[in-house]
């Protein structure tokens, strides 16, 4: 991918020193992602960089990624603009490709984050004393509470799976699958145990983790769109009670005596 289109290399980068230590740095980023062929227009834009409220230094990085879940929630990857991004995140576009070095990769990042947090999560209930329909619960409330700390993922996976998840990665997909090995150990144990039906683990997680999705999909529309909101499918519904309802689904999905 060519540099002046969506990516520049972070080793280059940092060749200038940490960013935010001087405008040489921004000067030489920006330079290579223009060609290098217009200082004038250069100097232009450092001018009007330092006369924009700029964030600190330490949050750069952070203000990025919220910045880019939002835009991509709002507009999926193709629609997403690295300078809306940037501009939401109060840095410059050079700041953001040191950061995560392309649109793709910020992109990936975004939905491995969510990956990691709730894979972390599952593994540990997974593998903690208990119980399996004391940690079935447990991993429906994770994946509930994941989805709920960050509004923007619900819209991204479910948009990222209906174009065949073109953007995501073979690491992305190992992430991702050990959300799901975490509901297996625990439907087996549940078996093992003579608690839980005969149900094909896989297929189980496909019928949970869909719904959850919606939910949060579905409340971010009806928040946003007051035209709807006095329809009966828009009553407004609160997160603890999808979360008991879920878990009540689960319950009776899987065990023997429901």
């Amino acid at each position: 991918m060519a540099v002046g289109a969506e990516r520049i290399d972070k080793g280059g980068a940092e060749e200038a020193g940490s960013p935010g230590d001087d405008e040489s740095h921004v000067l030489e980023i920006v330079s290579r992602l223009d060609g290098g062929s217009r200082p004038g227009l250069l100097t232009n834009r450092l001018v009007n960089t330092r006369a924009r409220k700029r964030r600190p230094r330490g949050d750069s990085q952070a203000a990025v990624f919220q910045a880019a879940a939002q835009e991509f929630a709002e507009r999926g990857y193709d629609a997403a603009r690295v300078d809306r991004i940037a501009a939401r995140a109060r840095v410059n576009k050079a700041m953001l490709y040191y950061h995560y070095g392309s649109k793709e990769a910020l992109y990936v990042e975004v939905l491995r984050e969510m990956f990691r947090a709730l894979a972390d999560r599952v593994r540990a209930i997974a593998g903690a004393p208990g119980s399996a329909d004391a940690k079935i619960e447990a991993w429906v409330e994770a994946i509930v509470e994941e989805a709920a700390a960050r509004p923007w993922f619900p819209p991204i996976m479910l948009r990222e799976l209906a174009s065949g998840a073109v953007h995501i990665d073979d690491a992305t997909f190992e992430t991702m699958n050990g959300v799901y090995l975490g509901a297996r150990d625990i439907i087996v144990q549940g078996q093992r145990e003579g608690r839980f039906r005969d149900t094909d683990p896989l297929l189980t997680y496909l019928t949970i983790l869909p719904s959850i999705l919606i939910f949060f999909v579905r409340q971010r529309v009806v928040s946003q769109r007051r035209s709807v909101q006095g329809l009966a499918a828009a009553a407004p519904r609160q997160t603890g009670d999808f979360t008991r309802h879920m878990q009540l689904s689960v319950r009776g999905i899987l065990r023997k005596d429901v």
